[in-house]
């Protein structure tokens, strides 16, 4: 099979490790396809999580390819909340999957109330009558913050404390700057050229500064790591083996750090 991608912030090495990552998720979405899968309410849900995971994954990589690498820090963030909650339901069961399917239909209800009370005249109309079809629930018209829980103190932080991720705040916390576009961010956007000792270098173009070099490869090792951790925790749900492509992966990933 050919490369994924030739070239990656100017190293082959990063690249030939992210074709390989982009292979093993091929592999798992041809096994996904060929095999005969019993349908469970955790097995839908990890199902989405690892199709959602592996789009992102080579969104992000393609950001990385053609040097737009503060972005792609938005996505690795993306593919750290989908491993999180993948993990979730993994570990929990049937039980927390029906959570997160149940939250699609209640932001679906949400959606219709809010476009009934607040969108054009013409869907006005229609909203409405989509709200006044739809029977009144107890546990669906209650709004939730996040699918897994309703109390408003366990969010993603709580989550990950729960699956036991001492890095959270680190990485997450220094990926999500990017996506908030947090003061922080300066030193990536704007900052003195040191090559020749005077001037500034402001980033609007695509590429990366010797300056940035080093935190533009962090984002690609939590871009990589999200992902292959997405991957095992889906094969591992679906008995589809790959252990030891992904130990091998993984320690590749490591090295990296």
């Amino acid at each position: 099979m050919a490369d994924f991608v030739g070239e990656l912030l100017d190293s082959r090495e990063l690249a030939d490790l992210a074709s390989r990552i982009y292979r093993l998720g091929n592999a798992l979405r041809a096994k996904l396809v060929s095999d005969r899968i019993k349908t469970a309410t955790s097995t839908n849900a990890l199902i989405f999580f690892f199709a959602r995971g592996f789009k992102t994954y080579q969104a992000a990589v393609e950001l990385l390819r053609v040097g737009f690498w503060q972005d792609a820090a938005v996505l690795a963030r993306v593919l750290r909340e989908a491993e999180y909650q993948a993990r979730w339901i993994s570990r929990a069961g049937d039980e927390t999957a029906k959570l997160f399917l149940q939250d699609y239909s209640r932001n679906r209800r949400r959606v219709m109330t809010t476009l009934a009370e607040h969108g054009d005249p013409a869907i006005r109309i229609k909203a409405q009558e989509v709200v006044d079809s739809t029977e009144d629930d107890e546990v669906l018209d209650e709004w939730w913050r996040n699918w897994w829980s309703k109390k408003p103190k366990q969010g993603i932080g709580w989550l990950a404390e729960q699956l036991g991720y001492q890095a959270h705040r680190f990485e997450y916390a220094t990926l999500s700057a990017f996506v908030h576009t947090s003061p922080a961010l300066t030193d990536f956007y704007f900052h003195e050229e040191k090559e020749r000792g005077a001037g500034v270098l402001v980033e609007t173009r695509p590429g990366v500064s010797e300056e940035n070099r080093e935190f533009a490869n962090v984002v690609v090792f939590s871009t990589f790591a999200a992902f292959v951790d997405i991957c095992a925790v889906f094969s591992a749900h679906m008995e589809f083996g790959f252990e030891d492509e992904l130990r091998q992966i993984s320690e590749g990933i490591r090295k990296l750090g």
